[in-house]
């Protein structure tokens, strides 16, 4: 069976992943999932050319992935898909889906936004989209790697 990590963290590929996340867990492809980096063709070569030659980065749109997802795609190869916003993981399973868990991994800071956990700054449209994956049955944490802790993330905006 292969492992699937869905993650959301708007520096994308960065140390952290590339060592904590994909070799720690061993996975052999990442999967950036945005339409804004899918468009922007120099970030996507900036993305490609910082990972290592044996990790297979893959840069789609979420409809894309979303129809990649329903012919058995993440079933493949060990996988992580990164999101930089949560407005994409929402369009993801509005568009069909079935995601059981979610890393929450870093939101930056940007004005009128507030701090949720040490990793995390959300604006309050943020956080309403929180409430609509939560809805839809995804678990959601916050931790900066997978040894970490994991922090139940809506217990955390229930607190802030």
């Amino acid at each position: 069976m292969t492992k699937v990590i869905f993650r959301l963290d708007d520096r994308l590929i960065h140390g952290q992943v590339i060592e904590g996340w994909v070799h720690n867990l061993e996975l052999t492809r990442i999967v950036v999932a945005s339409e804004r980096v899918k468009k922007d063709k120099e970030l996507s070569k900036i993305l490609k050319f910082s990972s290592p030659a044996e990790i297979n980065v893959v840069i789609v749109g979420i409809k894309e992935l979303a129809d990649k997802i329903e012919r058995g795609y993440l079933k493949e190869e060990d996988t992580i898909v990164l999101f930089e916003k949560a407005e994409d993981v929402l369009m993801l399973l509005d568009n069909g889906a079935d995601i059981k868990y979610l890393n929450v991994g870093c939101l930056h800071s940007n004005k009128d936004k507030k701090q949720i956990c040490r990793n995390i700054i959300a604006s309050e449209q943020d956080i309403e989209v929180f409430k609509d994956i939560d809805s839809m049955g995804v678990t959601m944490d916050t931790r900066a790697l997978p040894q970490n802790t994991k922090i139940n993330l809506m217990k955390e905006i229930d607190k802030s």
